[in-house]
């Protein structure tokens, strides 16, 4: 996976806040295993302003249409491509993805008009 050169702030703005909403899909609180994973992640990516992103997000996004909307505004393919690999790689952690997650990365390849 790759750093996040080249992401605009949006871009990882609306990164910050899919890696909460997958992480919290289930509706439980994260695991010790699940926020270790996440810093790994953190740290693979030099994602160094995840707080201040996830600050952002949650300041201007409030439901699910608003983030459909954000989601309309990722225009790169390199930014998709890295919010598509997260999210997948976070909905794996307890083995099978569940609807909730499934049905997020379906709604965004269908946004990005990305196939599976």
């Amino acid at each position: 996976m790759s750093t996040l050169d080249g992401l605009t702030h949006e871009d990882k703005v609306f990164l910050a806040g899919s890696i909460q909403a997958i992480i919290l899909a289930d509706g439980n609180s994260p695991t010790p295993s699940e926020l270790a994973d996440l810093e790994k992640i953190f740290k693979r990516l030099d994602f160094q302003d995840y707080e201040d992103c996830l600050e952002d997000f949650e300041g201007r996004i409030d439901d699910e249409k608003a983030f459909l909307k954000a989601a309309m505004k990722v225009k790169s393919a390199q930014a998709q491509d890295v919010i598509l690999r997260v999210i997948y790689e976070l909905s794996l952690q307890n083995g099978l993805p569940n609807d909730s997650q499934e049905s997020m990365e379906r709604k965004l390849r269908t946004i990005w008009e990305r196939p599976k």
